[in-house]
């Protein structure tokens, strides 16, 4: 069984970033809508169901920017997981309490605060802004789950880059994949589950995003 992790370690000295207004914003405005474009992600499920081999049932699950908690914290929870869900949305929360057995909250990564430990961590969406400036400070977790659209050019990460989204652009810190890999190797861990490939979300005002989920863990013991 894995061991566990606690989650205020990882988030000490993050920062917060320009768009996180604008997030908060565009997230509760479109709540369902959103849900319904972004759902049916088969690299998305397929990366949840590889979660759900690797950690047991029972085990405590935090989803960060869990948004409606759908798919992934629905996936979790019936699989026999006990889920912690958090996001900037109240709308959104609101809507994964009502569908989802779990404890769901209105709080960002930064301002939630925890006295306890997770066996596994998913980390959805373009996240990685608020673990990079703390990533040689931060003690790693043993199951590690995130997932950024990429560029594969130089430098490694870019920031405040105006990307579409929902018909808007978003303020949105973006890593290339082999920077992301990079970080995630910092904390110590090892990845041990990768796939890329082309989503197309199922609404009009979407653009097609190449995206990159990974599953990293903490070296076993010997």
């Amino acid at each position: 069984m894995l061991s566990n992790w606690t989650y205020n370690q990882i988030k000490t000295g993050a920062m917060s970033t320009p768009g996180a207004l604008a997030g908060l914003e565009t997230f509760d405005k479109l709540n369902i809508e959103y849900e319904n474009a972004y759902k049916n992600n088969a690299f998305k499920k397929a990366c949840i169901d590889e979660v759900i081999r690797l950690v047991p049932a029972g085990s405590k699950v935090l989803d960060v920017g869990c948004g409606t908690g759908v798919p992934v914290s629905e996936m979790l929870a019936q699989a026999g997981m006990n889920i912690v869900g958090i996001d900037i949305s109240p709308n959104m929360i609101q809507l994964a309490k009502d569908r989802i057995e779990g404890d769901f909250t209105v709080s960002d990564m930064l301002g939630y605060e925890v006295h306890g430990e997770f066996d596994a961590i998913l980390i959805i969406f373009s996240h990685l802004q608020l673990l990079r400036d703390s990533s040689h400070r931060a003690t790693p977790s043993d199951t590690y789950v995130d997932d950024n659209s990429h560029y594969d050019k130089d430098p490694t990460y870019v920031e405040d880059y105006d990307a579409p989204f929902m018909g808007e652009m978003l303020p949105t810190f973006m890593m290339t994949a082999e920077g992301q890999r990079k970080l995630l190797r910092s904390f110590g861990l090892d990845i041990v589950w990768e796939i890329m490939g082309t989503f197309h979300p199922d609404n009009e005002k979407c653009d097609p995003e190449e995206q990159q989920y990974i599953i990293a863990m903490q070296p076993t013991r010997t």
